[in-house]
């Protein structure tokens, strides 16, 4: 069993830490060629839209388990009521086809993206509920060193500072035998919903190895702050394979969907 501290992280110390021991990010040696849209059918997520009445919508992306396929995880969703299964990702603009910004095999998530408030970079923490054996506080090391969005970590009884943060809340649990990672929000106008984004990391169908649990929390994770899937083998959002890491095409996405402002 894996064990952490669960203490909040304070903006000093995070840099400490980051500077001590951060890993190095990854390149996309294996990236294959051609554009991304060629590369649809390498998204094997299952994606759910229901528009809501007041105007905002709900999205949420499904990682099937291993030996699930995308057709039977929609058929598991639909007979458990879920409304608003996707048939095919590509053709609403989504999956590993992907929006604007795409670099080499990253794109983003399309509309889901966070506001900036009154910083030049949006600021998102991870709020844990999980288990002890989730290593979510070392994936967020990952994710602090992206550029243009910095990403911390609290746990979860410290509550989210406000004055224009914004909280991402990470449970992990026994959620079926169907998927393993869920990242879910509600967006309006283009930008997550303040409350709304959770992911939940299953117990029930990943292994309870440091690497297996650390590449499944980088992959939601990375959802949370506006990516969609990786077609490189080399990024922890790579489609089914789970690296521990981001890659170089990951963050170069984020760099270009937060923008300094006024550049």
């Amino acid at each position: 069993m894996l064990r952490r501290t669960r203490t909040a992280i304070g903006l000093a110390v995070t840099a400490l830490v980051v500077a001590l021991s951060a890993p190095a990010v990854q390149a996309d040696t294996t990236a294959p060629t051609g554009p991304a849209s060629d590369r649809a059918g390498a998204d094997n997520a299952v994606y759910v839209v229901q528009p809501r009445s007041d105007g905002t919508t709900y999205t949420a992306i499904y990682e099937p388990a291993p030996g699930v396929s995308a057709d039977e995880l929609r058929s598991t969703l639909r007979r458990q009521g879920v409304r608003g299964v996707q048939d095919e990702n590509s053709a609403l603009g989504i999956g590993i086809a992907g929006c604007s910004p795409i670099v080499g095999t990253a794109s983003a998530w399309c509309g889901h993206k966070w506001a900036y408030g009154p910083f030049n970079d949006p600021q998102v923490y991870f709020l844990d509920h999980s288990g002890d054996s989730w290593p979510v506080t070392d994936a967020r090391v990952d994710w602090y060193q992206a550029p243009g969005i910095d990403a911390y970590y609290r746990w979860h009884t410290a509550g989210c500072p406000g004055g224009g943060r914004h909280c991402v809340h990470v449970y992990s649990g026994s959620y079926g035998t169907a998927w393993y990672g869920l990242t879910e929000a509600s967006t309006s106008g283009g930008y997550f919903v303040d409350g709304s984004v959770t992911v939940k990391l299953n117990d029930q169908v990943t292994p309870n190895t440091y690497a297996a649990r650390r590449s499944v929390a980088c992959h939601e994770m990375g959802h949370a702050l506006g990516l969609d899937h990786n077609g490189s083998t080399n990024s922890c959002l790579s489609v089914p394979e789970f690296p521990q890491h981001p890659s170089s095409d990951d963050f170069a996405v984020l760099n270009q969907l937060y923008p300094k402002p006024g550049t």
